[in-house]
């Protein structure tokens, strides 16, 4: 439609406040689909974050050469013959995770009788019997079963922790040692070096087992078993406990009065820490930052035991998965676990926790490594984490890591570094359901970073990608090569949406990293 403009005629009245109205629908539309666009686009946008490291920082603390260790339940031994303690793959996968302690220890522990003569009952050759058991009856172990455990754990290059019974008690209720004795002596005999615990979350002894034995009780129990090591020729072995549980709610005040009688009777404080229920536990959980965030509220409650004690002791967290009750089904061994696995080294490293034993490497839902014998993502990124990440903890200004993204640092891996040069690695989480990015503000010479991003393509998947290369074993049984994605230092790196990474960077003037 053409209008002919004619100054000497009236306007017409309806046109204009048509087109009044039309210009300002117009206007509104375009205001709003800016603000829209602005507020919509904006959120959208990968948030970006700078995580820098000061040149002149000092050692945060240092943990110990087996601070990433495993564990083997108890109730595996009730059926031994189905273990793969002998099989050459299972034994390469264990020492892949080297040094290492590997705790054998759990409920089980608490029926365990040790018979050098007899032979174990007859057991029925069923996969099922692998799965974690709640099993609370007695069973027996062999010399033969002792050595072949025993055998496994020096092919693999790990450190044997024992769990002894404790609930072998005399008619004043102290501790019956005779069997644990023959266990001590006959290791000994056999020119065994390994280490020892006694009792399996004891707090928990009456919802279990329906018996009941005070904190300061087994403090005396632990203090009769260091001077039966230290007279059978295990002066040298470590001890650790008590072993507790439910730390936040009340395991830390039976930990308390156990550690103000127990003294200098033991090393290291022991203690089991898990997420969720494996019964009910939901995927959504796994990724819930508020999950996560558990953890660090039981490590200050666990540190509040020990300083309130009077004692100085060392902490380990001595058996740990995602959920308790043999891991949830198709989660705790799945992709989607890594998180909370990755997180809880790097902030318990912090935390100056020594130790962390991973419930399990083989059996129930929470294993390292499947009943098929391939390794489960957590398998993979703890091989990962051995290969890049040393003992020596630094203090990384990173965002907050009680957020969705959650970075740590350590100095590198001796064979990570290079021979002349401070080398750190940076690693960590992002939860979010997003790219993120982020700036490394370090100061280096170096122009590249090395960048180690592990990924799945489901959450709840048990293949595992670094830099978009599915991680699998060589045909001999070998590990891949780990190969980077190298970097420019200076540019903005992406973080995929729910991805663990690890980035090295060399040539850092921290003299906490000179080798």
């Amino acid at each position: 439609m053409i209008i002919k403009s004619n100054s000497s005629k009236k306007p017409n009245v309806s046109f204009v406040n048509t087109t009044k109205q039309y210009y300002i629908t117009g206007m509104s539309l375009i205001i709003l689909s800016a603000v829209f666009l602005y507020y919509g686009y904006s959120t959208q946008i990968p948030l970006k974050h700078v995580i820098s490291l000061k040149s002149n920082l000092s050692l945060h603390n240092i943990i110990s050469d087996k601070f990433l260790s495993i564990g083997l339940d108890s109730s595996l031994l009730r059926h031994l013959s189905n273990v793969p303690i002998n099989n050459k793959k299972f034994m390469n996968l264990a020492r892949h995770l080297s040094p290492a302690f590997v705790r054998i220890g759990g409920t089980s522990a608490d029926c365990l009788f040790f018979n050098q003569t007899s032979e174990q009952l007859e057991k029925k050759d069923n996969k099922e019997l692998l799965v974690y058991s709640n099993d609370t009856s007695n069973f027996s172990i062999t010399s033969n079963d002792f050595i072949s455990l025993y055998q496994f754990t020096q092919d693999a290059n790990l450190r044997m922790i024992f769990d002894l019974n404790v609930l072998r008690r005399n008619s004043d209720g102290s501790w019956n040692s005779d069997n644990g004795q023959e266990i001590i002596l006959f290791a000994k005999k056999h020119g065994m070096e390994l280490d020892w615990q006694m009792g399996n979350e004891p707090n928990s002894f009456f919802h279990v087992f329906n018996i009941r034995i005070s904190a300061q009780q087994l403090a005396e129990d632990y203090c009769k078993l260091r001077s039966l090591l230290n007279e059978s020729g295990y002066k040298d072995s470590s001890l650790m406990g008590p072993e507790a549980n439910h730390i936040g709610d009340s395991g830390q005040f039976y930990a308390h009065i156990f550690l103000k009688y127990v003294k200098d009777c033991i090393d290291d404080v022991t203690w089991h820490q898990y997420y969720l229920n494996g019964h009910i536990a939901q995927l959504e959980e796994f990724l819930n930052p508020l999950t996560f965030n558990r953890l660090s509220t039981q490590i200050d409650t666990m540190n509040w035991a020990i300083k309130t004690s009077g004692q100085v002791k060392n902490m380990w967290i001595s058996e740990t998965s995602s959920a308790y009750g043999g891991g949830a089904p198709n989660l705790s061994d799945r992709f989607v676990a890594s998180f909370l696995w990755l997180d809880k080294l790097g902030y318990s490293a912090k935390a100056n926790v020594q130790v962390v034993i991973r419930q399990t490497l083989y059996g129930g839902d929470y294993a390292m490594v499947g009943h098929d014998l391939h390794p489960n993502p957590d398998w993979w990124l703890s091989v990962l984490y051995k290969k890049l990440v040393s003992e020596r903890v630094l203090d990384l200004q990173a965002p907050d890591n009680f957020g969705k993204l959650r970075m740590y640092a350590h100095c590198a891996s001796q064979q990570m570094a290079k021979s002349t040069d401070s080398s750190i690695v940076i690693y960590g989480v992002n939860l979010n359901t997003q790219d993120i990015r982020i700036n490394l503000q370090i100061p280096t010479k170096e122009k590249h970073v090395y960048a180690y991003i592990l990924t799945s393509k489901d959450l709840q998947s048990r293949d595992i990608y670094l830099n978009e290369n599915i991680l699998k074993l060589k045909n001999d049984g070998s590990l891949p090569k780990f190969e980077p994605k190298i970097l420019n230092i200076n540019d903005v790196i992406v973080l995929p949406p729910y991805s663990l990474q690890f980035f090295i960077v060399h040539q850092i003037p921290v003299a906490a990293c000179s080798n």
